[in-house]
């Protein structure tokens, strides 16, 4: 979205038009454009190959419809200046830049599979705890940003993209204003200002939250845009810790900040900070209150009522994290000494990784002889092949229920077990539950046997009356 001055009334500018359905032709052979991904605001991204490195790349190409735009120029190319700046696990490299036979300008940057956090969201399938997670990962990686002096400008959940293998990676920098270095005595800002980019000497030393950027026009997302970017008034990192509280804010109570029939109201509301109901949501949504309170900390009208900037908010996720994976950690240790069960964690090569007493109640033997071998190991030789049976089940990800198998005893004896399992797939690890059923199998048996015998002397008693 880019928001115009006009006179004295403001002009929205949505939906991005396409710019045709031709491919770019660039003047290199080296990238084959495979297909259209996606059409932005400022630009065409393209899934293409590199035939040099032989792997998929993502090549953006600035469209047709922003080329007599000046600033659209400066953007994009700063766009690949920023992430070439920002070298950092959560900020999608860039491999190269270039222009293609119409004049147009691109950027091979690498192929991020997955999906984005706005998807995530929406699809409403994924627990709060791993949206959670993804947000620390954005903290971290603007929090690296902001002590780098850039500013995004634009963060909300459509450009934060969740890899297949769960990286996080901050997309779309096109916005983004930055200092920088130019010597060991000099920090210089970059200032946005209607004939272009100016350089603005800076005392060294400067902080990046200290470091103030007054904007030419006003541009953004207005659902997660601060009160000062939408008034068009000078900027720091407290934009960003905004828009980052206005993301918060969504996972924790599922609205952004504002919202309205149309893009002109929502807009309205950013402009006039009407942030009321959210912080109304926030406060009634039940969920941990640190996490409500940095929320709302973030979402205030006034800058200079937020975190001075993604590093206060890294630092409070990150936290918070720990203390969850402690407590899970505690409750999980508690469950290990209290259950009544025979509970425990093998790995896929078959070996137990953690057992609770109880295996060694049962069985005999200690805790260090049951992880000393393969759990196949003290299986009963006859009930070995269908185990290993229900070992594939587990790695095809498909649960055990109610399944009977032997274990030998330390003392020689057989005892029953009937095992629930389940696979993690992600933690490459089996947690299970056994109870000794043996007594009932027993009972099992000689009720078998009792009702074998009653029916043999039954046919018996039939065949002397027929005789």
């Amino acid at each position: 979205m880019s928001v115009a001055e006009e006179g004295d009334d403001f002009v929205i500018i949505s939906g991005p038009r396409i710019a045709g359905d031709a491919p770019p032709e660039l003047l290199t052979d080296r990238y084959q454009i495979i297909s259209l991904l996606q059409t932005g605001g400022m630009g065409l991204v393209y899934r293409a190959r590199d035939q040099m490195f032989e792997r998929d790349v993502v090549v953006k190409v600035l469209r047709q419809d922003r080329a007599m735009s000046s600033t659209a120029i400066s953007d994009f190319a700063k766009e690949a200046q920023v992430m070439s700046f920002l070298s950092h696990p959560g900020v999608t490299p860039i491999y190269e830049t270039g222009v293609c036979r119409n004049g147009l300008p691109f950027h091979v940057m690498k192929l991020v599979d997955g999906v984005t956090l706005r998807e995530m969201i929406a699809a409403g399938r994924v627990e709060t705890a791993e949206l959670l997670s993804i947000f620390t990962d954005v903290c971290q990686t603007m929090a690296f940003a902001h002590t780098k002096g850039v500013i995004h400008l634009d963060l909300k959940p459509s450009n934060i993209m969740v890899g297949e293998f769960g990286e996080v990676n901050v997309m779309d920098w096109g916005l983004a204003m930055y200092t920088r270095r130019q010597s060991e005595d000099d920090v210089w800002l970059t200032r946005k200002t209607v004939g272009g980019d100016q350089l603005s000497p800076m005392p060294d030393g400067g902080e990046a939250s200290k470091l103030i950027t007054r904007q030419s026009q006003i541009n953004g997302t207005p659902q997660y845009m601060s009160p000062e970017q939408a008034r068009g008034s000078a900027l720091d990192a407290r934009a960003d810790v905004f828009s980052l509280g206005g993301i918060l804010c969504e996972i924790l109570t599922g609205h952004a900040p504002y919202e309205g029939g149309s893009l002109r109201k929502v807009y309205q509301s950013a402009l006039r900070s009407k942030t009321f109901l959210s912080l109304e949501r926030l406060r009634s949504c039940g969920l941990d209150n640190a996490l409500v309170q940095l929320a709302i900390h973030c979402l205030q009208a006034k800058f200079s009522d937020r975190p001075a900037s993604a590093k206060v908010l890294a630092h409070v996720m990150q936290a918070h994290q720990t203390a969850t994976l402690r407590s899970v950690q505690s409750d999980m240790n508690r469950f290990f000494e209290l259950s009544p069960d025979m509970f425990c964690i093998a790995d896929r090569n078959g070996f137990f990784v953690r057992v609770n007493d109880n295996f060694s109640r049962v069985l005999g033997y200690s805790t260090d002889e049951l992880l000393s071998k393969p759990f196949i190991a003290f299986v009963h030789k006859d009930d070995v092949a269908q185990t290993i049976d229900q070992i594939k089940a587990l790695n095809e990800g498909r649960p055990v229920i109610r399944f009977r198998n032997r274990y030998i005893g330390s003392g020689g004896n057989h005892i029953t077990l009937e095992w629930t399992a389940k696979s993690i797939e992600d933690e490459q690890l089996v947690f299970a539950v056994a109870r000794d059923v043996t007594e009932g199998v027993s009972n099992e048996i000689a009720i078998a046997n009792a009702e074998h015998v009653q029916n043999s002397i039954e046919a018996e008693r039939r065949d002397l009356m027929s005789g």
